[in-house]
């Protein structure tokens, strides 16, 4: 699948320059690799300890696409987009249901705006991942400090903002997107849930305001997934940075509040009562199929240029599960990223984080012990 979608993309390169003028077409990607150290990892059965070993995807996923544009006159242009996940690893897709899992989408804009209809990213992912309040971007959100049965991921953003609890892309989606005034914008999305005799069944509905003026970025998102019987899943972001001195001050806080009973196309992270399930493990045995569920993050973060080569980020998260009736379990995690350029598009990166755990039992990292430290280092080249 993956050749013959290079072949597409070759000979659509051969015709963008038999019509240039009115459409365009790029083949684009980016490959991510490198070697991941934990101190407190889950390893075989009931073993614990430290462990080395290499990881696809350490800062963000690999990944390839096609993206192109056709004039259609008057102002008004048709985009499209097609992007799939892969691992550096194994050549493996990231997924196995969907050849294009990250985006599949077709649409149109002009003076009035963007309009994509299609498997689309939800809003609250669009602010962090474009850095506005999460000062790592969503980078490090694919590891789980190999500790996928217990614990957050090294930026929690990415369990709370993630595909376990659909909240990082949806299908069937309508996304508006407006022009910018001023500095300006807003976005609205409705997302089809395509049950049969039941509308708005596993629908969802969103919101994104934006203001970008000079040193200041600013942005709230909201986002409503409603299940087959009418329960909710709510999840809001909002926060920003300011750049000052060649320095970037970011905060941001997001939160998440799932109805009791809720059940969405992955359920199974909320109701599973195995305790290789992260959520259950957050909660001390609760299922937020019978308790309801709240989590939230607050981050904040400095983003500076070590050298003309180097650049770093420097972050604090402070995330909080708690289900009905049950006290709040905490996750304390610090991380220093570098990045060093080595071309536009080459770079080699570090990372260094520490994940401290409180509160209940239940609140450990994958090895069972309360803290891990991890270093990361790696090879990112984007195409």
């Amino acid at each position: 699948m993956q050749k013959t979608l290079i072949t597409l993309a070759a000979l659509g390169a051969l015709n963008t320059v038999a019509h240039a003028d009115t459409s365009s077409l790029a083949l684009y990607g980016l490959l991510d690799a490198g070697v991941r150290s934990d101190s407190a990892a889950a390893l075989n059965g009931s073993n614990t300890g430290s462990q080395t070993q290499f990881s696809s995807g350490i800062l963000n996923t690999s990944r390839f696409g096609l993206r192109g544009s056709e004039d259609l006159g008057g102002g008004l242009k048709t985009n499209f987009n097609l992007e799939s996940g892969f691992n550096t690893g194994t050549g493996a897709n990231s997924s196995t249901s969907n050849v294009f899992d990250r985006r599949a989408i077709v649409g149109l804009q002009s003076d009035w705006g963007r309009i994509d209809l299609g498997r689309n990213t939800t809003f609250n992912y669009d602010l962090q991942s474009s850095y506005v309040n999460d000062p790592l971007g969503q980078e490090l959100t694919n590891n789980k400090q190999y500790s996928a049965r217990a614990a957050t991921t090294i930026n929690p953003l990415g369990t709370l903002v993630g595909s376990g609890l659909d909240t990082v892309r949806r299908d069937n989606m309508l996304k508006y997107q407006s022009p910018t005034w001023s500095g300006l914008s807003l976005g609205l999305a409705y997302a089809f849930g395509n049950v049969a005799a039941n509308m708005g069944g596993n629908s969802s509905t969103q919101a994104l305001l934006r203001y970008d003026v000079n040193a200041w970025q600013l942005g709230a998102a909201y986002d409503d997934l409603k299940d087959t019987l009418g329960n909710h899943q709510k999840t809001w972001t909002a926060g920003g940075n300011y750049l000052f001195n060649g320095l970037r001050v970011t905060a941001g806080y997001t939160e998440m509040k799932a109805d009791p009973n809720f059940a969405n196309s992955n359920t199974s992270i909320l109701t599973s009562s195995s305790a290789n399930t992260f959520l259950y493990k957050f909660l001390n045995g609760a299922s937020a199929s019978s308790t309801g569920l709240k989590a939230s993050v607050a981050d904040v973060g400095l983003t500076f240029n070590a050298t003309d080569l180097v650049k770093v980020v420097t972050a604090y998260y402070n995330t909080r599960y708690s289900a009905d009736g049950l006290a709040t379990n905490r996750y304390d995690s610090y991380v220093a990223r570098a990045r060093y350029s080595l071309s536009k598009r080459t770079e080699l990166y570090a990372e260094l984080d520490y994940t401290k755990a409180n509160g209940l039992s239940a609140a450990q990292t994958a090895s069972g012990k309360t803290s891990n430290t991890g270093l990361a280092l790696g090879l990112q080249h984007r195409f």
